[in-house]
This record gives structure tokens, C-alpha cells and sequence, in this order.
């Protein structure tokens, strides 16, 4: 008796292969009997055919049961066929039990155990994690990440999207100051807000998204010379690092063109000073509309409305976001003192990326970012720029100074999208697509979970190693996992849509064929549960009527 993608051991005389069973029909008994097919003993019962692909072979080593992927033995005619050895079985699914530092992933239910995979081959490359809402991807996060973080010299930073891990790591094991929680934004304890500048150009450029023609020219002039202007607040303009007032603006009127034009020659030349401070964030507005709007007219310098005009939409951007309450509750617009010594936009993504990603030694096991007070519509634009300048200071350090780190993408499918369409999309997206490509090798390894893997970019769902999947019932999501994973077959994909709560598909490069597993429970949990409409039904308490007249 076996069942569609059971494990069957044939005898193959000096070897013993490995089928796994890929479909099963029934005979009628009479005519099977007939024909000389099956035991005279057992003529009323219907005989149950198996079709099935041979997958590998076991070989013996000593005590040791290896298994070896090779589709092309073929049995011998004749061949019998047994039931794996529970030895047998957690060698052909995988299992490491004597590896260094395994990691369980829950259990197998073909009956092999628990599944149990190094911690090298599970994050030498990078991990993806699938499935609907509340099918156990955030609970399975944790419970694997619980036995990381009591690795003496663990590095994780998690992008906690919902708040949901903090309770995980309330271990007792832990050593005092092995987790470190940030929430950006806001002014909590633990709070932080990104200044504008320490997002560097690259992130900056993510940010303001601007056109390849003529915004992004004028954007990267504004960038490079932002250093050395002062931002005036009464005049809402900006002007050079000495000057008294303001000359710079953004509004493209035609009084004073020719002071503004000498100050951007002065920029260009580099003869202005470099300042002490930054400027507010709609300094780049007036450098981005001055730079590219005054042109010489026939009474010298003017602001022209029409090269305004390509750049206004740029302009506008960046009033929106340094205008727009929820943008500042999480990065600061106002400027301010950098990090020490001359203004350098090097210095201050180091900075960043230190505070965020951690520099060569920390104290911390893992970092959990706490991104609850962004915005869903801002995602997209604040954890991009944190990519891309990540990615950015990731690559300059390079592998000499590489340390290796397990960076979790909660919810990817709102920040790992391209932005845009055609060819700014791609453009867009360059950061966390080499992030994904390049990154193992200055020791980063993503672990991507998402219920909407058709929303991620496909570069990015290509590069993961290492498949865990829920259940998943959309079309366009089962497709991006059939089209990115070399490893999904298309029967075990199809499988995938009728997997029930907290039951995964575990395939990929560490797993030696597609394995059907119970996922670990967390323990403490994640804040992940579904609402507890049940207490509905409960009576509700009484309230002292007199005491809440007098409140």
C-alpha cells in the first residue's frame, strides 16, 4: 500500500534504487487474473498499479546510509519492491544528523522523522518562504530562527513589518543584550528616524525616483552640491553656505535669475564652500529647479519655463515627501548636524548602514527593525533606499570586510517590486536584484517571505536556493514558483494549493527531493494569530455605571 509520492526501495541485485511514486490506478481483478497478473489468492481484490520514476540510489559507507541523485538506473525486469527503512528514508529525503550545526525544519510526514538541514547548505544561498495568510510562515520563521540566535556569534536583522517577532525572543537562555529592537519612527523608546542625508545618493535616488533624461542630471547635481548650501526658512529658498539669505528656489519666478545663476556657477567650479550642517530636504528642490531651468536669455540670465517644466514633477516629489506627516513621523526632513568632521555623504551611510546592519562586532544576535509606523504606500519607497544604500555600502566594503549576515525580508512583496514601469522599472529595481545575486559572496543570505511571490521580482525569487512552501492558491503565485525554482517539479507544485495549515513543501538545494513536512511551532509564539472572534460569544463585564459618570 503506498500513496502518490511515497518512497519505494527496488532491488536492483548490488544496488538498491529509489522510486518515488508518481501515480497509481486501479485493475479490474478479473481481467488482471486473466491475464496471469497478481496472486491467484487475491482474485477478488482490485489490483492497484504504481507508476513511478526512479530518483537515486543508496549505497552503503560502514554504518552509513548515503543517498545519491541519479534518474538514469533502470531496474532490472523482475525487480521487487520494499518499503524504505526509516535509516533508508531520512537519507533519501536529506536528513542531516551528523552534519555540522543542524537546524530541524519540522516533521517529515512520509514518516522519515524530523527533517533536519545544515545551517551552511540552508543559508549559503538564500531561502524563500511562501504561503497565504496565517498558513505558518512567520511561526516557521521564528522556530528556525530560535535555534540560530543561540548560536554564539549569530548576526540576523529581521524587517519586521507587522511587529510580530519581538515576543519570539523572549528566551531565557539568551545572554542579556543579544536582541536589539529599533523602531523607525516615531519618539518611543528604542526609536529612531533615518535622517534624509544618511540615505546617500543611491538611496536617495531609490527615493525620488527620477526620470533617466533629464531629472536624473539635475537630481545628482543637486545631490552632490547639497553640502554646501543653507536652507532659509522664511524665504523658503536656499543659498551658498555664506550667503545671508536666499538666492536659490524652486518656483521658477523670474526676479533674480542672475544671482541664482552665479551661485550655480560657483557650484559647478567648486568654489563654494563646503557648510556645517545640512540643509533641509527642499534644499534639493532648489537646486534640482535652479540647475536646470536658468539659461541664458537676451538680457542675460533667465528661468525658463519650459526646462522648468521637465523637472517640476521631480520638484513636487520632493515637496510630497518632505511635506507629508507620515514620510517625516519615520525619516528626518529637517537637517541638521552630520556626523562629525567635513559633510560627506560616505560617512553618513556608513553610519547608517552601521546602525542598521552592524559594523564588523556588535553586541546583538539579532536586530529586529520594528516597521509598523511606515506606511504601506511609503514601504516601497524608505525600505528601498535602505537597500540600495545597504547594497550600495555592502559591495564598497567588499569581501575582505565581509561578515556574514541573515538579513529577514517580512513580507517582501512591498518593498522587493520593481517601481515604475518598462525601463525605469528596471532601473529601479538594480539594488536588491544584485543584492540577491551578489550578495552570498560578501556573506549575505536573504530569507524572503511573502504571500504573493508573483508581486516579487523574478530575478530575486530565481537566486533562492531553498523553497518552503505553503499553501498557495493563486494561479499567478503557483506559476512564479514553477517558473523560478529549478527544483519544483510540477506535480509537487501542484500540490501545493490543497496543503493544509502549517503543512509545507520543502524543496531546493539542501533537500534531496521535495519533502511534504509538519512546520516547527515557535515556542513563544510570534504575534501572528488570528483574531479571537470566538470570546464573541462570551458575556460581556459589567461597568460601575457610577464610576464612569464620575470619570
Amino acid at each position: 500500500m503506498t500513496e502518490v509520492g511515497s518512497l519505494l526501495a527496488l532491488d536492483a541485485g548490488s544496488r538498491v534504487l529509489v522510486m518515488k511514486v508518481m501515480a497509481l490506478s486501479f485493475a479490474e481483478p478479473r481481467e488482471a487474473h486473466r491475464l496471469g497478473v497478481g496472486s491467484s489468492a487475491h482474485q477478488s481484490e482490485p489490483l492497484r498499479n504504481v507508476a513511478g520514476l526512479v530518483v537515486g540510489q543508496l549505497i552503503r559507507q560502514g554504518r552509513t546510509t548515503r543517498f545519491i541523485s541519479d534518474s538514469l538506473p533502470t531496474p532490472p525486469l523482475g525487480a521487487e519492491a520494499f518499503p524504505l527503512t526509516g535509516s533508508e528514508l531520512a537519507a533519501s529525503l536529506g536528513h542531516t544528523e551528523d552534519e555540522d550545526l543542524p537546524i530541524a525544519l519540522g516533521q517529515d510526514l512520509r514518516g522519515g522523522g524530523t527533517l533536519r538541514v545544515g545551517l551552511e547548505s540552508l543559508l549559503s544561498r538564500h531561502v524563500a518562504v511562501l504561503g497565504s495568510s496565517g498558513q505558518g510562515k512567520s511561526c516557521f520563521t521564528a522556530a528556525v530562527l530560535q535555534q540560530i540566535v543561540r548560536l554564539p556569534q549569530a548576526r540576523i536583522v529581521i524587517f519586521d513589518i507587522n511587529d510580530e517577532y519581538s515576543d519570539a525572543f523572549e528566551l531565557p537562555d539568551l545572554p542579556p543584550g543579544a536582541v536589539k529592537l529599533t523602531t523607525l519612527g516615531g519618539n518611543e523608546e528604542n526609536s529612531f528616524k533615518v535622517p534624509y542625508f544618511a540615505l546617500g545618493r543611491f538611496g536617495l535616488h531609490r527615493l525620488l525616483i527620477p526620470s533617466e533624461k533629464t531629472q536624473r542630471p539635475a537630481l545628482s547635481f543637486a545631490l552632490e552640491h547639497l553640502n554646501k548650501v543653507r536652507w532659509f526658512d522664511n524665504d523658503k529658498g536656499a543659498g551658498l553656505a555664506g550667503d545671508a539669505r536666499a538666492f536659490l528656489f524652486d518656483d521658477c519666478r523670474q526676479a533674480g535669475a542672475g544671482d541664482a545663476e552665479s551661485r550655480v556657477q560657483r557650484l559647478r567650479a567648486g568654489t563654494a564652500p563646503l557648510g556645517n550642517e545640512w540643509p533641509h530636504m527642499a534644499a534639493l528642490a532648489a537646486l534640482v529647479a535652479e540647475s536646470h531651468s536658468i539659461q541664458p536669455g537676451r538680457n542675460g540670465a533667465e528661468r525658463s519655463s519650459f526646462h522648468y517644466s521637465n523637472v517640476s514633477p521631480l520638484v513636487t516629489r520632493i515637496h510630497r515627501f518632505a511635506e507629508d506627516p507620515m514620510f517625516t513621523d519615520v525619516v528626518d526632513v529637517s537637517g541638521g548636524a552630520g556626523r562629525g568632521g567635513a559633510l560627506s555623504w560616505g560617512a553618513e551611510s556608513a553610519q547608517l548602514v552601521e546602525r542598521i546592519f552592524g559594523g564588523q562586532h556588535v553586541d546583538w544576535r539579532v536586530h529586529i527593525i520594528n516597521l509598523r509606523r511606515v506606511s504601506h504606500d511609503l514601504t516601497p519607497f524608505v525600505l528601498g533606499s535602505l537597500l540600495e544604500l545597504y547594497a550600495y555600502e555592502l559591495f564598497r566594503r567588499g569581501q575582505a570586510q565581509s561578515v556574514p549576515t541573515l538579513l529577514i525580508l517580512e513580507e517582501a512583496h512591498h518593498y522587493m517590486r520593481p517601481i515604475g514601469s518598462g525601463e525605469e522599472a528596471n532601473e529601479n529595481s538594480l539594488a536588491y536584484e544584485r543584492l540577491a545575486k551578489e550578495g552570498r559572496k560578501f556573506g549575505l543570505a536573504l530569507w524572503l517571505s511573502t504571500q504573493r511571490p508573483s508581486e516579487i521580482s523574478p530575478t530575486v525569487l530565481s537566486q533562492c536556493n531553498n523553497w518552503v512552501t505553503f499553501r498557495l492558491t493563486s494561479e499567478k503565485d503557483l506559476n512564479a514558483v514553477q517558473t523560478a525554482s529549478e527544483w519544483a517539479d510540477r506535480r509537487e507544485v501542484r500540490r501545493i494549493a490543497g496543503l493544509a495549515r502549517q503543512t509545507a513543501i520543502v524543496f531546493g538545494g539542501s533537500i534531496s527531493m521535495p519533502t511534504m513536512l509538519r512546520a516547527l511551532d515557535a515556542s513563544p509564539r510570534p504575534r501572528s494569530d488570528d483574531g479571537a472572534f470566538r470570546n464573541w460569544g462570551q458575556a460581556v463585564p459589567q461597568v460601575d455605571a457610577a464610576a464612569y459618570d464620575e470619570f
